[in-house]
């Protein structure tokens, strides 16, 4: 017997009349809806209603020949690969639109998606001013979930309704059928051990470790909520994610005088140099963000794979990657005290945030190829300073310019 759902579908136009697939997913066991539909120039918006669906008849329809028709006019959500390949993950209930966990099984459909982050308009529909807030409303995606990261991607959500965890209001209780469940972890070091009916009062202001699994017969994983895993690393207190949502900002707002993007930064590759540049030259300016882990383009790419193969290491590899880049800016700045290094995690991805301030006096790099070179910013470019620069910048230290010829090559 199936059940009812909705499917979201976004296609993106790069050229004239040739619409492509961007993004999509299908929730099963939710209210049908109606059809929707929204068309911009360079954005389509599609949600159709599905009846008496099962998650086998959604996967063989994908699969098919024919593929998946969501609009007459638009591609089919066909799945090219000879053996589709869906990946498997459990959705806690926080970070769910519906507050139940629920199964999420993604594939890719299109390897080559396109997705610019326009504003939408057309004459007859909504003016939208971000096409990626959009495409996170449309879709049910958290502010703070990554666009990019699922381009191309089709994603089913069955809705899990055995069981959740609920922590709020300084009370932990399942919210639970009549199905036996039980709850185990702990909270601050506190061990926690709760079944159906039972409680917990807990005062969530002050928490600062959290690790519950909610379980059912024969072990099987229902719920939960982690500070450790991710990508759904649960956030501990408003301000967490009120941090996390100002790095995005920063992100979504590009390269600039005070921000810039590194994919992943080779500590023993010679071109590895850019990290001290980059924060010497933030240093000589207003200061600025250092982003490890995000493309050129804004893409929150991670750098997880980067720093080891294995998930069980990775907390200790990315302890060991910012201890590596904090002693190579130390070793090779003068001003070595002027920046703060931390890992983050931005949409779900391991990054490095490299934050720098601005130097007490003219700072050079003094080690290496660019020793005695200092640099500063010229918009999102950073460039080695001018005598004048640098004469301006220590008007009141003469005697620092005289004795180190800090003026670069």
């Amino acid at each position: 017997m199936g059940v009812d759902g909705c499917v979201r579908v976004v296609y993106t136009c790069q050229q004239e009349g040739l619409w492509k697939y961007c993004i999509g997913q299908c929730v099963l066991g939710q209210a049908a809806g109606g059809d929707l539909r929204e068309v911009y120039s360079t954005f389509t918006f599609i949600s159709s209603p599905l009846r008496a669906i099962t998650l086998r008849k959604l996967v063989e329809a994908s699969a098919g020949d024919t593929g998946l028709t969501v609009a007459p006019d638009r591609p089919p959500l066909r799945l090219t690969a000879p053996t589709p390949n869906w990946r498997e993950e459990i959705v806690p209930s926080h970070a769910t639109a519906s507050g139940i966990p629920a199964r999420r099984f993604t594939i890719s459909v299109e390897p080559n998606a396109v997705f610019a982050n326009d504003q939408l308009f057309a004459y007859d529909e909504p003016y939208r001013p971000s096409a990626e807030r959009y495409v996170k409303s449309f879709l049910g995606l958290k502010p703070q979930d990554s666009v990019d990261g699922r381009r191309g991607e089709f994603a089913i959500e069955v809705p899990d309704r055995r069981g959740a965890i609920q922590l709020r209001s300084g009370r932990l209780c399942l919210a639970t059928s009549s199905m036996p469940l039980r709850l185990v972890g702990e909270i601050d070091g506190k061990m926690v051990d709760l079944r159906n009916s039972d409680s917990l009062e807990i005062d969530d202001r002050h928490i600062r470790s959290v690790e519950l699994w909610l379980l059912a017969s024969g072990s099987d994983l229902v719920d939960y909520i982690s500070t450790t895993r991710w990508p759904y690393k649960y956030a501990i207190t408003p301000e967490e994610a009120k941090e996390e949502q100002r790095l995005l900002e920063l992100v979504r707002g590009g390269e600039s005088e005070t921000c810039e993007f590194k994919p992943h930064i080779d500590l023993g590759n010679p071109k590895a140099a850019e990290l001290e540049k980059t924060v010497c030259a933030f240093s000589n300016q207003r200061g600025g963000t250092l982003f490890i882990g995000v493309d050129d383009e804004g893409s929150i790419l991670g750098i997880a794979n980067e720093v080891t193969k294995r998930p069980d290491h990775l907390e200790k590899a990315l302890a060991d990657y910012g201890k590596a880049v904090r002693k190579r800016l130390r070793d090779r700045l003068k001003d070595n005290q002027c920046f703060n290094i931390r890992a983050a995690i931005l949409s779900g991805m391991r990054v490095i945030v490299v934050e720098v301030g601005r130097a007490r006096e003219v700072n050079y790099v003094v080690a290496d190829a660019l020793a005695n070179t200092a640099f500063i910013r010229h918009g999102a470019t950073s460039c080695k300073m001018l005598p004048s620069e640098i004469r301006a910048q220590a008007a009141d230290d003469a005697q620092f310019i005289i004795n180190n010829q800090v003026f670069g090559s």
